[in-house]
């Protein structure tokens, strides 16, 4: 039991970034529709990213898997405007697209094992 609550202790103070977390929960939100074959989603496009983010490589989404003319899609986030960009990389012509901005995900934290407290159910005329 000890080593259970030690174990939940240490991975509560691991440390991880806030942004690691909100890139991967808009990753697990966002990655539904995209596929090789394309973006399911009637998302804004822009032209290009904004210049500071050029250099971020981003989280991949998606890769072209077995089709020659697939798609590669990339989350990348820009945490000054709380906005989320995909990048669409591929085709038969090698073209990019950018979908964006998108609203980036908040996931909540996930509770401690230890929030469940059950209540006894004697005395309180439950047939068990």
């Amino acid at each position: 039991m000890f080593s259970l609550f030690l174990s939940a202790t240490l991975a509560s103070a691991s440390g991880v970034p806030l942004d690691q977390t909100a890139e991967a929960c808009t990753a697990e939100r966002i990655r539904p529709f995209v596929s090789p074959a394309g973006i399911r989603q009637n998302w804004p496009r822009t032209e290009v990213l904004p210049a500071r983010l050029v250099e971020d490589l981003g989280t991949l989404l998606s890769d072209q898997g077995n089709y020659d003319d697939g798609y590669s899609h990339w989350l990348v986030l820009d945490h000054a405007k709380s906005a989320a960009y995909v990048v669409q990389r591929g085709g038969y012509a090698g073209i990019q697209t950018v979908f964006g901005p998108l609203p980036i995900a908040s996931c909540a934290p996930v509770p401690p094992n230890n929030s469940f407290k059950p209540r006894s159910l004697r005395g309180r005329g439950v047939v068990r």
